[in-house]
């Protein structure tokens, strides 16, 4: 049975125990498990073919290739993929693998060990998440050639998270100052994303509406459980901060990607306000966190094959609850 982790901020694990060594584990939280989860997926994608455009419709061929049309004038597909403070917050402290990971420790330095690591594994078969080089300048971006509707582009993929440390303590105390000025560069990479790629995925909380969110959780004073109530369903910080950046620039990106419990419910409504020609890939509900980690994985997939509606739906939807809580809006319409 593959590894699953609620994509609620209240997180029950449902984990099968892992190796007590580091070299068990990853280096990160459930490191390992992001991994299995990924990994499991591509060998889904594996066996899926590529569209033909010259076997589509007239109609879908057209639109098609009209979304593909700004991703691809420049010659290199500007992917990136934006991991925000995933906190665990379970109310009490956290123990995995022998180790004690204290409160709310985050698991974003894992997903990102585990895209790093996906990413640069050779291909074995028709997926393109893989294959890729690691930037000598920039640990962070990831490139390799694919083709496209039968030309050939650069792709450009690149991951960037939220925590400092896996530690809620260390990144509220002595890390606190480092910690701040990540939170801020996320914050300015996930609007120039939004301003300027060609596709954008965020992965992390809704913070119920909140987000996204790239800083440590907001708690109710005294305990250990993040404020809805009194913070982020009023405050919606994450969500201003995304509007503000989409409404000040004329250019946004074709494509994004808010891989994040409801999403569609939270954020749909208001981005395609600002953004009506944008292609928005959303989540249906309060979910497990395969489902929207493996949609992206797929969601990125998708587009460097070039896939058209059909298959760029089944790319996001590949497992039965993929098909049940991941859907797309306004992407080939």
């Amino acid at each position: 049975m593959k590894p699953r982790i609620l994509c609620l901020l209240s997180l029950i694990l449902t984990l099968p125990p892992l190796s007590t060594t580091a070299a068990g584990r990853g280096n990160y939280l459930y490191e390992s498990a992001f991994t299995q989860m990924g990994q499991a997926y591509l060998d889904l994608l594996d066996e899926k073919n590529t569209d033909v455009l010259s076997n589509l419709p007239e109609e879908k061929r057209k639109l098609c290739l009209q979304r593909y049309q700004g991703i691809l004038r420049d010659g290199v597909i500007d992917i990136r993929l934006a991991l925000g403070y995933f906190d665990w917050t379970t109310g009490r402290e956290v123990r995995a693998e022998g180790i004690n990971f204290g409160f709310s420790p985050s698991m974003d330095l894992g997903a990102f060990s585990s895209l790093k690591e996906l990413l640069l594994t050779p291909c074995h078969g028709k997926a393109r998440f893989c294959g890729f080089r690691q930037d000598p300048q920039n640990m962070y971006r990831f490139s390799r050639e694919v083709n496209i509707h039968g030309n050939k582009y650069v792709a450009r993929v690149e991951v960037q998270f939220s925590s400092q440390t896996e530690y809620l303590s260390a990144n509220l105390g002595d890390y606190r100052n480092e910690q701040k000025q990540r939170t801020q560069y996320m914050e300015d990479y996930f609007a120039r994303g939004l301003q300027n790629a060609d596709a954008i995925f965020y992965f992390g909380h809704s913070r119920n509406g909140g987000g996204p969110d790239f800083a440590p959780p907001i708690f109710v004073n005294g305990r250990n459980k993040v404020d809805y109530d009194g913070y982020y369903e009023v405050q919606r910080p994450g969500l201003k901060k995304m509007i503000a950046a989409l409404s000040a620039s004329p250019s946004k990106t074709p494509i994004l990607g808010l891989m994040s419990c409801a999403s569609r419910e939270h954020f749909l409504r208001k981005v395609r306000a600002v953004a009506p020609q944008m292609g928005v890939i959303t989540s249906r509900d309060v979910l497990n966190v395969d489902e929207v980690y493996t949609a992206m994985i797929g969601g990125v997939d998708a587009i460097l094959r070039g896939q058209c509606q059909q298959s760029f739906y089944q790319s996001l939807r590949m497992t039965s609850n993929n098909q049940q809580f991941i859907t797309m809006d306004g992407m080939f319409e």
